[in-house]
């Protein structure tokens, strides 16, 4: 879809789920260096075994049962890799991830079939996604090597580590970045990025979707607490887990609908209100998926907003869905009240991103302009202005 296309440009039109179970044809490259290992064992072993024994030493012996269980480990690892593999890919209903999304739902034995399963991870990175490298994060999933439920998420902590290993004289540098989560089964699982600035992006991320989870460094005393937690510990964790939740939840709730008013709202049938609620608001950005009609609105504030370089009066909405980004547009205050300003900024977004835009403007609040386009009036209407302020 082009949503997929403008969030991931690599991902698939089928959907990321399927991506990710498609990917797993990779492991036949595993399975055949397994096999490769298991074929030169199995050689090494007969070639050996059929020679003449009668001046072996003990140690030869030895050798010979290391690279006996080598081969078998090599046969049984193709194997595993080539079933694993080809299952993922021909009957995704049978698939880890498949697997891993009915096992976090609150009633698994009722889950949907695997194209409603896999339809309700990829509509929520459609609408709410963020790309962090081959992890997306969504308001309710995070899709990376494996899948986490995000209400179920207790822990996340970030890995960054470099080793270093000899051999042949030749020193080898491996970096590793990993974000590394346990949810509330303390089932613990790992995502590979590309780097430390993916993994910090991600880590914010996530405080602000699962801000109730602790967070910290791979190996830390609070990983290690959450992670090898007992019984009795792990319901201490569970108790502070809920307590510190129902305070987010609470603040989250004033922040969003107890709104200063103190602005103007000029809704898409041209009335007026000076009664904003944030239901309101979210109301109108998701109006478009529910009936397929435009609903474009507007914000005045009473006093125009200062930002960190430019001040703004009027910033005007035109929702797009999931299908189509949403153009937000601020324009930037004229120095007379009431005379339209020359300039404004504008950036197509996802619908999660603008409700973090209407509900920081709603505050007074300007978001950072890295990105946006400067645009210059042009009449009734605007066009990209020629020269950046």
């Amino acid at each position: 879809m082009w949503w997929n296309k403008k969030q991931q440009p690599d991902g698939p039109e089928e959907g990321y789920c399927l991506q990710r179970t498609r990917g797993r044809l990779f492991q036949l490259i595993w399975a055949a260096v397994f096999l490769l290992m298991g074929a030169a064992g199995i050689v090494w072993v007969i070639a050996n075994w059929t020679e003449d024994r009668s001046g072996w030493e003990y140690m030869d012996y030895i050798k010979m049962a290391i690279a006996g269980v080598l081969a078998a480990g090599g046969m049984l690892g193709a194997v595993y890799e080539a079933y694993t593999g080809l299952r993922d890919v021909l009957c995704p209903e049978k698939s880890s991830l498949a697997k891993s999304i009915r096992a976090q739902l609150s009633h698994p034995e009722e889950a949907p079939p695997v194209r409603e399963l896999f339809a309700m991870v990829d509509q929520d990175l459609k609408q709410n996604g963020r790309w962090f490298g081959k992890l997306g994060i969504g308001k309710e999933w995070v899709l990376g090597d494996e899948v986490s439920h995000i209400p179920r998420i207790r822990g996340v902590f970030s890995r960054v580590e470099k080793k270093t290993s000899n051999s042949g004289g030749r020193i080898r540098v491996t970096h590793i970045v990993q974000l590394w989560i346990v949810d509330n089964r303390q089932k613990r699982q790992f995502t590979n990025l590309n780097s430390p600035q993916e993994l910090e992006g991600a880590i914010n991320c996530l405080r602000q979707r699962a801000p109730a989870a602790i967070f910290g460094t791979y190996g830390s005393k609070e990983y290690n607490d959450l992670a090898y937690a007992g019984e009795m510990e792990w319901y201490v964790h569970d108790r502070d887990y809920r307590q510190r939740n129902a305070q987010f939840e609470e603040q989250e709730y004033e922040r969003q609908n107890i709104l200063p008013q103190n602005q103007v709202l000029t809704l898409p049938d041209g009335s007026v209100t000076s009664r904003i609620t944030w239901d309101i608001l979210h109301q109108l950005l998701v109006w478009p998926n529910r009936t397929g009609e435009p609903s474009p609105f507007q914000l005045v504030p009473g006093i125009p907003i200062q930002g960190e370089s430019h001040t703004f009066s009027r910033l005007a909405c035109l929702p797009g869905g999931s299908q189509k980004p949403t153009r937000i547009l601020l324009e930037e205050y004229s120095g007379s009240p009431g005379r339209p300003g020359t300039y404004a900024w504008t950036r197509d977004m996802s619908v999660s991103e603008a409700e973090e835009v209407v509900q920081n403007w709603s505050q007074g609040r300007i978001p950072s302009l890295d990105g946006w386009i400067l645009m210059e009036r042009a009449g009734r209407t605007w066009q990209e202005a020629i020269k950046q302020q």
